[in-house]
């Protein structure tokens, strides 16, 4: 008998997951949130085929790559039948967006204090039975969006989930959030493949030999004679994979996979905060790959739901692989809250932990700690994100991403749960945008300039980066997060240069810190350490 030889996605082939044609973040999983962006592509779409000109011409000014303008240079008439398309495809969940943000100008209007049974009949029956009102102890009006009633309803359509397989090139990926993928490589395939089917693992997991996954895959492309072929070139034998087995008992090894990726594994158990792994063939900066994982991944961290944190093309990938996901615990309702837990779950990944600030996750030999995330989400109430702290036999790392909190002593309770730091990691991307670059879709009042401006996803400047590094002493601090590298180009729209602010206050922590005789390292690429 022929012994079968499995195969897996060659480690320089993208997966790509889309929605409707658009780069997949947790907004438009989420049915609650896509009709409003689903709304703000259409305008993107209609200034577009209005006057391409001004798009093409923005797109050439570094400061505006990442700005409302389409990045296409083929036929206008091409957007025009996409737009179109979208207002049919998507008629329901454009309906929705318009019942979610008709609630809640009726409760602005309508409820003063009085009781609000009576306003029920005002809500669109598209979501009625998906929400609750109520006030808050000030007397404000508040609607409570119940997320699993509308992944149940009309609002959720897994069939608008696509994937695109195609080999990763030096060429940068053009910005995602203000593009529609529409135009492909020549030899990239295109599946119709919801998030949540199992083939998504069965792509990644090395348990089949080519024969099964072509059957498996057929049904889901449009092309077959065209696109077979390609198909089958994608594969290749399923390597194996290094184990952290390799390590002796007592040490801990420390990967940073670039921006705020970080691989933290011992003998028994390993963690990864906040996946996203470039690919070979993509990059010229020396980077760790997916070949450079375990074969197992104990527990995925997802600090804060921004789409360079929470990033479905890595994780989709790794879904094979990993065991259990911990995110922060979302409010419960808010619109701009969504749920981490539900949008993963129906992604396809079945263990998902909730974790609250100051609870843990006891694991053999250690345990993970939640905290809170302050700040970087434009002053919103948006409670679905959380501060790591990894505790791994002796060594203790703190994982804040872009945590900005108003005073180091905030953090004074999780001072006392790990008083000795062998790794701070923390976010320096002291800029940011502003409220409207990410939340402006969901917002129910327009802000002022100024109220938009001040309102910004921004990470710790200098002065509050040596605050932290004062009030926790860490043996080691790294600054991460950045979006230096260039495979992040394309969901951060950061051009590297040590000129910008963020990179130049970065420095300061840097220096500053080396100066005193302490450790200090902007990281950049990849980072390895034995601890």
């Amino acid at each position: 008998m022929t012994q079968k030889t499995f195969k897996s996605l060659a480690p320089g082939i993208r997966s790509i997951p889309l929605i409707n044609s658009w780069f997949a973040h947790m907004y438009l999983v989420a049915p609650s949130t896509f009709g409003h962006y689903t709304r703000y592509h259409l305008d993107l779409l209609d200034s577009f085929v209005d006057d391409p000109s001004q798009h093409l011409e923005s797109i050439k000014i570094p400061e505006l790559i990442g700005g409302p303008f389409i990045n296409y240079t083929g036929d206008p008439a091409d957007m025009a039948k996409f737009r179109d398309r979208t207002r049919e495809r998507c008629g329901t969940q454009l309906r929705g967006a318009e019942a979610i943000n008709g609630m809640y100008q009726m409760l602005l209007a309508q409820a003063k204090g009085s009781g609000v049974p009576g306003l029920y009949a005002q809500v669109d029956e598209l979501i009625r039975h998906g929400v609750e009102l109520s006030y808050d102890v000030c007397k404000n009006p508040v609607a409570r969006i119940i997320e699993k009633v509308l992944y149940e309803s009309p609002l959720y359509d897994a069939s608008l989930q696509t994937c695109i397989l195609e080999k990763a090139t030096y060429e940068p990926r053009t910005f995602v959030l203000s593009t529609p993928q529409i135009r492909r490589q020549p030899s990239s395939v295109e599946l119709r493949l919801p998030f949540g089917d199992p083939l998504w693992n069965h792509m990644s997991s090395g348990r089949h030999d080519i024969g099964e996954l072509l059957e498996m895959l057929r049904p889901h492309i449009d092309d077959p004679a065209r696109e077979m072929p390609l198909l089958e070139g994608m594969f290749i034998d399923h390597p194996s994979r290094p184990k952290a087995d390799d390590l002796a008992a007592d040490k801990v090894r420390v990967r940073y996979f670039g921006h705020a990726c970080v691989l933290v594994e011992c003998a028994g158990v390993s963690v990864l905060v906040d996946p996203l792994i470039s690919y070979p063939g993509e990059s010229t900066v020396d980077h760790f790959t997916f070949d450079d994982l375990p074969a197992r991944i104990d527990y995925v961290l997802i600090t804060h739901p921004h789409q360079d944190h929470v990033v479905l093309e890595t994780l989709l990938r790794l879904r094979s692989k990993v065991d259990h996901v911990v995110v922060g615990r979302a409010g419960g309702g808010n619109l701009p809250d969504v749920s981490l837990k539900l949008m993963l779950n129906y992604c396809g990944f079945g263990q998902v932990i909730e974790l609250g600030e100051y609870e843990s996750i006891e694991f053999e030999g250690g345990r993970i700690i939640g905290a809170p995330f302050y700040g970087e989400h434009a002053d919103l109430d948006i409670r679905s994100k959380l501060a790591f702290g990894v505790q791994m036999h002796d060594v203790n790392c703190l994982f804040f991403a872009d945590s900005n909190p108003p005073m180091a002593e905030f953090y004074a309770p999780l001072k006392k749960l790990m008083p000795r730091i062998d790794c701070l990691f923390l976010g320096m991307e002291c800029v940011g945008a502003p409220a409207t670059w990410l939340y402006g879709p969901l917002l129910q009042k327009m802000l002022t300039r100024g109220e938009d401006q001040s309102r910004r996803l921004d990470g710790c400047d200098a002065a509050k980066a040596l605050e932290m590094h004062r009030y926790f002493d860490p043996e080691r601090i790294f600054v991460y997060a950045m979006g230096a590298e260039p495979w992040l180009t394309h969901i951060t729209s950061i051009l590297y240069s040590e000129e910008l602010p963020q990179f130049k206050e970065a420095r300061v922590l840097e220096s500053t810190v080396r100066s005193q005789g302490r450790q200090a390292e902007v990281l950049y690429g990849k980072r390895e350490l034995l601890l």
